[in-house]
């Protein structure tokens, strides 16, 4: 017998978020997971996802710093040009993500505080 290796997770996440137009009209974009970090409390990059549906895929990451604190990034234009407020704005990518783990629950956990 063969032995077995485990085979990666898969998971697909759809938003409906405003879409590339100038209207901005509700579009679907698609969240697939393309990294999960096995330990996430280690600060670091906790997770990645690319990003389709607007008019080219972009990449969002989560990443925990050395404090515990949750830093997001995306590579759309929005979250470039805006990149130096330093998490004072998300784009529609990060917005939508913390969105949903607002409703469904954060699938990371914190790092305990320090004594």
């Amino acid at each position: 017998m063969m032995p077995t290796t485990p085979k990666p997770s898969f998971a697909l996440i759809t938003l409906v978020l405003p879409g590339p137009d100038r209207k901005r009209t509700p579009a679907p974009y698609h969240f697939r997971i393309t990294y999960k970090n096995p330990d996430p409390a280690d600060p670091g990059c906790v997770m990645t996802w690319e990003v389709l549906g607007g008019r080219e895929a972009y990449q969002v990451a989560l990443e925990r710093a050395a404090d515990g604190y949750h830093l997001w990034h995306c590579t759309c234009p929005d979250a470039v040009y805006h990149g130096e407020n330093r998490n004072a704005h998300h784009c529609k990518h990060v917005q939508g993500l913390m969105e949903l783990f607002d409703t469904i629950g954060n699938p990371v956990r914190r790092l305990p505080a320090a004594a």
